[in-house]
């Protein structure tokens, strides 16, 4: 029963996405309740402008937020299980969540860009560290298939 441990950047990583797709559906079901419940967010940095954004976003916005996070929340936590699947289902959302604005989003491709800045760069990291721990999915997919352990 030699079960190698999961990498500590990876978990970390792991858990760091899991919260923000709960704090990004939490946004979302506040924006929806109420958009003074937001004013909390101001406070952080990168959510200066959520309010202003939801206030003026399609009505749908907040709705498509959080199926996208959850699904987000879902992928990181299949990788955590060390499951390879879950790195692709976290990708197409993270991907959906950095295009819906410019969909959604009652500004200019140029102001969205520049708001939008942060969670692209974020983004891009957190998918290119995931992308580091794919080989050590794969062994922990083929184990679980095979039924031998590690």
């Amino acid at each position: 029963m030699n079960k190698k441990k999961r990498p500590f950047v990876f978990a970390t990583l792991c858990l760091i996405s899991m919260a923000g797709g709960v704090f990004g559906v939490l946004l979302a079901i506040l924006g929806m309740i109420d958009l003074e419940l937001l004013t909390f967010a101001t406070y952080i940095p990168g959510y200066t402008s959520v309010k202003a954004i939801t206030l003026n976003a399609h009505f749908l916005y907040p709705v498509v937020k959080i199926i996208l996070y959850s699904i987000s929340f879902f992928g990181a936590f299949t990788m955590f299980r060390r499951l390879k699947s879950g790195f692709y289902v976290y990708v197409i959302a993270q991907l959906l969540l950095l295009a819906i604005p410019y969909l959604m989003w009652n500004f200019s491709a140029l102001e969205v860009f520049f708001t939008d800045l942060p969670d692209f760069a974020f983004t891009i990291a957190f998918i290119g560290a995931f992308a580091l721990y794919l080989p050590a999915m794969n062994q922990a997919m083929v184990s679980e298939e095979s039924g031998t352990e590690k």
